[in-house]
């Protein structure tokens, strides 16, 4: 038995290594592909390359720490706090996104050549999730059309609507979750999310679909409405996140240069760091203030013995707490851990929906209190606090149901936001639809200029120059301010 463990696991680790060896990161580079060889790929191969892709886009560097780390008000980075666009860089963050798209419709197909329902249904998951993130970034993307150069000889994929693509995306998640069964095939080696377990990935589904109805809740509430009544009203037929054993987290093998998770690939050794992102004032200033116990897992000290984020605005590139010194590294767990994870979703956020559902009337006869706690206490057990201090911090002003100056909406939506460390395009939108927390510390070159941080990414200049479907209406200000996409509704924000 002991051979055949080792034996998988160095099956499972040779084709992780593979597969990073092709795909780069944050950088796109297309493959050789010898004509004269050809073979066929496994689905499950296929769909592995298209997670680490996602993983590494994501929860890579430019994404997930500097550009929507900063933007969500959690991370920054010192000496080039300020925003920044770089062609190359925006080109290949859209490709390699799209790139694992297609790699996950290529897997569906393969899967069903295969008579591997399981495998195509978790492929059809994956794009949706992908397809989510994307839009939330950019919002009008080429969707319906995409990935059908093949089979109908589309070059030029129309720009769907962002509603649309919500439309299409809870359909699928809806789809791919009824096709799921234990009797249906086994998802091999490439699932280096849930190691084969379907009841998660029925979880995972579910509970994206809750994401997508709560993230349009604000601008088609009776939609949104039907979806969260639809599962949180069966939760037999619709299971979702409950304890952190749920979470959609990939973790890394560590055991070479290109298996390191990603953050901790950018940052260095936990014994050495120095490099220059760091956690953002925005983030570090409400935790102190809430007294809350996550705060010295998230962030260090800095080496003047006290807690401080990077703070963006007018002068913050003279400002006496803005220097390497002074502002605080990201903690070891999120950034130093060779074998650390990439959060595609925790449980702790699927509480945080059903608050928000009760509180507001979306959804009857849930407790919304009951859930709201049950949401902090999932995010603070992830973070190794012990129960007697979850049990404290459940009582602080500000924190305890019903306390201190702040609604119980407002304070659903806090804990939510803090509890999305590290899932920076998430938190991102969640700012972007709530205002909680409100990010009115705009970096120094558009302060003057603008009241929040960016409301989505530039479209990249690839897709501009050679689709010639790219809408013409588009309007990009300041380079990648845009206008708000279509879920925000906040006023007076520019």
């Amino acid at each position: 038995m002991k051979n055949l463990i080792i034996k998988k696991i160095s099956k499972v680790l040779a084709v992780f290594s593979l597969i990073i060896a092709t795909s780069c990161m944050d950088e796109w580079t297309e493959m050789n592909i010898n004509p004269n060889q050809p073979s066929v790929v496994p689905a499950s191969s296929i769909f592995g390359a298209g997670l680490t892709i996602v993983a590494g886009q994501l929860f890579g560097e430019r994404i997930g720490i500097y550009y929507t780390g900063t933007w969500s008000g959690q991370l920054a980075a010192i000496g080039a706090g300020d925003y920044e666009f770089r062609v190359d860089i925006n080109n290949g963050q859209w490709d390699n996104l799209y790139r694992a798209m297609a790699y996950f419709e290529d897997a569906r197909k393969t899967a069903l050549k295969e008579g591997n329902q399981n495998l195509a249904a978790v492929s059809l998951i994956m794009k949706a999730y992908t397809a989510h993130q994307v839009s939330d970034m950019w919002g009008d993307i080429p969707y319906s059309e995409a990935f059908l150069l093949g089979e109908s000889g589309i070059l030029n994929p129309v720009f769907d609507s962002h509603q649309k693509v919500y439309t299409k995306i809870l359909s699928e998640l809806e789809e791919a979750a009824s096709i799921l069964n234990p009797a249906s095939g086994a998802l091999g080696v490439g699932d280096f999310m849930f190691a084969g377990d379907i009841a998660k990935w029925r979880k995972f589904a579910n509970s994206i679909r809750l994401r997508v109805a709560m993230r349009m809740s604000l601008v088609e509430p009776q939609a949104a409405a039907q979806v969260l009544n639809q599962i949180l009203g069966s939760p037999t037929n619709f299971p979702v996140f409950e304890s952190n054993a749920d979470n959609a987290y990939l973790r890394w093998p560590g055991i070479a240069t290109n298996n390191l998770e990603p953050w901790r690939s950018r940052l260095g050794a936990p014994t050495n760091k120095v490099d220059q992102y760091r956690t953002n004032h925005d983030l570090i200033s409400r935790l102190i203030e809430l007294d809350d116990p996550r705060l010295p897992v998230y962030a260090d000290q800095n080496l003047n013995g006290f807690y401080n984020g990077y703070r963006m605005g007018i002068g913050q590139t003279g400002f006496p707490l803005n220097n390497f010194n002074n502002v605080s590294h990201i903690g070891n767990r999120f950034g130093y851990d060779d074998r650390g994870f990439s959060p595609f979703m925790h449980a702790a956020q699927v509480w945080f929906i059903k608050a928000e559902s009760y509180e507001r009337g979306l959804v009857s006869g849930g407790n919304a209190e009951d859930a709201y706690n049950n949401g902090i206490t999932t995010s603070l057990l992830e973070n190794g606090i012990p129960q007697s201090e979850i049990d404290n911090y459940l009582q602080v002003a500000g924190v305890a149901w019903g306390s201190g100056s702040t609604s119980n909406l407002e304070k659903i939506r806090l804990q939510n936001w803090i509890s999305l460390y590290k899932q920076s395009v998430e938190a991102w939108a969640e700012v972007r639809r709530t205002d909680v927390p409100q990010l009115v510390n705009v970096s120094n070159d558009y302060a003057s200029n603008h009241n929040r941080p960016p409301f989505r990414m530039a479209y990249p200049a690839n897709e501009i120059a050679f689709n010639e479907s790219f809408p013409n209406n588009v309007v990009q200000v300041d380079i990648f301010y845009g206008q708000q996409i279509w879920w925000d509704t906040r006023t007076g924000v520019y």
